[in-house]
């Protein structure tokens, strides 16, 4: 017989959906090449089974390196000089996605950064994710679109991009629209979204949620655009 703890992990395709926490996650960069270029900026909005959104996490991010693409976010280098690095809040940024199926906008972007970032900390895996760019299309409400655009289509209020907050929010009320969707189409298990559509990142779904860090939480005020983490202390309304 197979003892416990040789039991292959079954990852998150057989988990429901709407039983499931759900982060968004919004990375803002020096750059667009992860591994040269670095993330200046955090945010992540979590949505647990049955509630409304709320940001758990906004923070800016020392890159170590020259601040590059100002005039996209408005990060400058005296922005994020006493800011922390990545390594300095990954027990953080994990803990806040711990349980969860990751969402992004543009996941490839997004991933891409996150799996140098983890990599630079010494985690080689990444968490399961899903793109909204293209779950738009996939339950029927419209086209692939950019954030902006979809915003638009489902009358979703976005007062700006490139800025973390501004984009995580946009995108978690979106998520919500799409969760309706997924109800509405009687849509049960991530893997039941994954057999509608071959996208590459379903493959994510193998992997198991990420577990939270066992150091302890440390409780941080909010204020935006600082290097700041939150613990549910802002609704997305």
């Amino acid at each position: 017989m197979r003892r416990r703890s040789e039991i292959p992990p079954v990852g998150a395709e057989p988990l429901r959906i709407l039983e499931t926490p759900l982060t968004v996650i919004d990375f803002e960069t020096t750059g667009l090449s992860a591994g040269f270029d670095r993330v200046v900026e955090v945010c992540v909005a979590r949505i647990e089974p049955g509630q409304r959104p709320r940001i758990v996490m906004d923070t800016l991010i020392n890159p170590g390196r020259r601040v590059d693409a100002t005039f996209i976010h408005g990060i400058t280098d005296s922005d994020v000089r006493n800011a922390p690095r990545f390594v300095d809040i990954v027990d953080d940024f994990i803990r806040v996605i711990s349980g969860s199926v990751v969402t992004s906008y543009n996941v490839s972007f997004d991933l891409k950064f996150l799996r140098d970032e983890l990599e630079r900390c010494g985690r080689f895996d990444v968490p399961p994710h899903l793109c909204l760019m293209y779950l738009k299309p996939l339950l029927g409400l419209g086209k692939k679109r950019g954030l902006r655009d979809a915003c638009v289509e489902l009358g979703v209020r976005h007062t700006g991009e490139h800025y973390a907050g501004v984009d995580v929010e946009a995108s978690a009320k979106l998520l919500s629209h799409y969760l309706t969707a997924i109800r509405e189409q009687q849509i049960e298990t991530f893997r039941d979204l994954a057999r509608m559509k071959k996208y590459k990142f379903f493959e994510s779904l193998k992997q198991e949620p990420y577990l939270p860090p066992a150091v302890p939480a440390v409780r941080k005020s909010h204020k935006p655009r600082c290097f700041q983490v939150l613990e549910y202390q802002e609704v997305c309304t």
